[in-house]
């Protein structure tokens, strides 16, 4: 039989871990680390060589060839009909840079035609597709029913004049094809709706 003083150590060498752990739940609690909350990254537009900043319009300036929106004839995909930018000077435009690869652009579309919708014939909405094939943008507009005029850019003339450097990018037009706002990430039907009212508000004057 094993003598008392192995009995003991063998008990002790037991124990402890015992003891350790339970003096452990003893000790202050830890503070929680806070976890930072970040926000999607903007999707990029992958284009041969580097865009310049997009620019910041000056909604007092005055309508000068610096300031006006460039101007673009392209293809109204629903339609196969062409369309001009000018063609729509005297009505508010907002000119939208998206693709259907990417997902805050797919977000936003149904604020953009529930806003077409609701401002019929005051406002206009143009969808460029950018960096896109012609069946993924018309399978994605098909699917979503959206009915304002969408244009494929399809070697990026378009987006270049405007300096595209993310998608998407809406830019607001007044009536008299000023620039007068640029917004870069998704928009929601509030937003859109608050930015139309101040340029109508404007107009009423």
């Amino acid at each position: 039989m094993p003598s008392k003083n192995l009995f003991l150590l063998l008990t002790l060498l037991i124990l402890a871990p015992i003891l350790t752990a339970c003096g452990q739940t003893n000790a202050a609690p830890q503070p929680t680390q806070a976890v930072a909350v970040t926000q999607a990254p903007t999707l990029v537009i992958n284009t041969p060589t580097p865009l310049p900043p997009t620019p910041t319009p000056d909604p007092n300036a005055s309508p000068t060839p610096e300031n006006l929106a460039p101007d673009f004839t392209a293809v109204n995909l629903q339609t196969g009909k062409p369309i001009a930018l000018s063609d729509y000077r005297g009505r508010i435009v907002l000119l939208n840079f998206w693709g259907s690869w990417c997902p805050p652009c797919r977000m936003e579309m149904p604020a953009f035609q529930e806003v077409y919708e609701a401002y019929d014939g005051k406002v206009v909405i143009i969808g460029v597709g950018v960096n896109d094939s012609e069946a993924n943008l018309l399978g994605f507009v098909k699917e979503k029913g959206i009915t304002y005029p969408i244009i494929w850019d399809r070697t990026s003339e378009v987006a270049r004049k405007y300096r595209i450097r993310s998608l998407p990018t809406t830019y607001k037009i007044d009536q008299q094809g000023l620039m007068t706002g640029v917004a870069m990430g998704a928009l929601t039907k509030e937003q859109l709706v608050a930015a139309i009212e101040t340029m109508l508000g404007e107009e009423r004057k």
